[in-house]
Formats: C-alpha cells, structure tokens, sequence
C-alpha cells in the first residue's frame, strides 16, 4: 500500500482516517469507524502482519499527532494495517451500507464494456494476501473483472497509484450483491456479443484459423531458418562421409559384377564341351551326327 509521502504534511486537525482516504486514488476506500478498530476482538491476526503494530494503531487512532510520526516507514505500515482492516470492515453490515452510498454514486467507476451501457461496478481483490495484487473492478452484469482506469491528475504524483487488492478482498462485491439482491442486473443477452464484420458480412471462424495456422507456418520457417545454419556444418560432414561411403560401395558393386561376369562365361564354357564330347563326327568333320545304336544293322 503506498500513499504520496508529499500529502503526510496535510494539515494537523484533519483526523488520520479522513486524510487517508481523501488521498488521491483512494476514493474506493471508505472510513472505518473508531469503534470498529478500538475492538481488539476485529484485529485478531493483524499484529503479524505489519511491523510496529501498537504503534500504527495509536497513529490511525490519532492517539499519536502527525509530528510524532515523520518516519515514513511508520506510515507506511499505517496505510497497511488500515487497508487489513478495511477489507474486514467492509463485510460487515455498517461496512456494506457505506459502501452502498458509494456504489449508488458510481465512486467506484463504471464498466469499459460497451455493452454494459455504464454498468457501476465494485473493487475487488483477486488474492486476500498484502503484496500480491493491485485492486481490480468487478462489472455485475458482464461478471468481468479489469483493470483500473488510469489516474489523471495535474500532479506527478498519486496517492493511489498502488493500492493493494487486499485491502478489498475476495468475499466483498458478491457478498455486496448477495445483501442487496436489488441491485443485481440483468445478465447481458446473447445476441450482445459483438460480432466481428467485413464490409457487411461476418468473420468466419475457419478464417481465424487459417490465419493461425499460417502465422504458426511462418514460426515454424524462422524456426528453421535459424537451426539451419546450426546443423550446416554437420551436414556437410556427413554428406561427405556418405560420398565417401557410396564410392565404397561403388567400387565393391563394381568388382561383384565383374566377378559374376566371369563365373557365367565359365558356366558357358563347360556346357558346350559337354554338348560336343556327346556328339559324334560322320568322318567328314561334321560333329552334328548322333551316335548310332548297338542294335543298329
């Protein structure tokens, strides 16, 4: 929770609690009322969670005036301890109905959404833990939570510029509605939805995924283009190993065949001698004359 450290030199009468929320950006925040934060029973837990409890206490409570406290790291957890109990107060009945006068008034700001039509929404806290979470804002209708709008101001400064979620909480805005069940709206039809068009004619899904597809096509290519140049020089080595490689086996293919060659024109070779040793002249030189049989006369 940090506040403008130029605003702690407001002046002396003002109460504590009604300088802190008139800071600017605090106007979300409401007043707690003494008799709330007097009750040990309502900070049960809290003396662990800021340093210098007792101290921040009698500071909130004015019973320490603003020259007593210049240190500005004691503020500081002031601001802390008071956003821890805030976030509690604000559940409670006397709570919930300061935080109806300003829900009614829009203090809390409407919502972005055009089709909520300036539907007033409510703070809430996405973590009840300090530290992890800026306040964010709940729209009833679209049950949408945003961001906080920008603060404008004429100052560089801004008293606002970080509360914490925490000091809303998690349980406020539907705990809100549940109590005032008159204020909840009408949920936004479905026809609402905003449909995207070009030149009249509405956008199909398929061309959404088309270009998805392609985008993560064109990832896909600069990804390669980049592991390209990583797996060059491997591939270069290893093509030439396999040129190296496929002259060997070349080579080897080359002498197989050659050995083939001449295993076939042996193979020749020794049929005709056996077709000729078979065969018998006729006294004339002509080897094509069969042998005659024993029992020929």
């Amino acid at each position: 929770m940090t506040y403008n450290e130029d605003s702690s030199a407001s002046g002396h009468d003002e109460p504590w609690i009604q300088w802190f929320c008139g800071l600017k950006g605090h106007e979300m925040f409401c007043e707690v009322e003494r008799s709330y934060i007097e009750d040990g029973f309502n900070l049960y837990g809290l003396r662990a969670c800021v340093s210098n409890f007792s101290d921040c206490l009698d500071l909130i409570l004015d019973r320490i005036g603003p020259d007593d406290s210049d240190d500005s790291h004691l503020t500081q957890s002031a601001c802390t301890l008071y956003g821890l109990i805030h976030a509690r107060y604000i559940i409670t009945a006397h709570g919930l109905d300061a935080m109806y006068n300003k829900y009614a008034a829009k203090e809390f700001g409407t919502c972005p959404l055009v089709q909520c039509a300036g539907q007033p929404v409510l703070p809430v806290g996405l973590r009840d833990e300090m530290g992890a979470d800026t306040v964010k804002i709940f729209c009833p209708k679209c049950s949408c939570v945003y961001h906080l709008p920008p603060i404008k101001s004429r100052s560089s400064h801004h008293g606002g510029a970080g509360v914490d979620g925490a000091a809303f909480g998690t349980t406020f805005p539907h705990l809100f509605l549940m109590t005032f069940s008159n204020l909840v709206p009408d949920r936004l039809p479905r026809d609402s939805t905003y449909v995207p068009r070009v030149f009249g004619f509405r956008v199909h899904m398929s061309a959404r995924q088309r270009t998805t597809g392609s985008s993560s096509g064109l990832l896909a290519a600069s990804s390669a283009r980049s592991n390209g140049s990583r797996r060059q020089l491997g591939f270069v080595r290893r093509s030439t190993t396999s040129s190296s490689k496929a002259d060997a086996t070349t080579q080897v293919k080359a002498e197989t065949k050659d050995d083939d060659g001449k295993k076939s024109k042996s193979n020749k070779r020794r049929s005709s001698d056996g077709e000729t040793g078979g065969k018998k002249s006729d006294g004339n030189g002509d080897s094509n004359v069969p042998k005659r049989r024993r029992n020929e006369t």
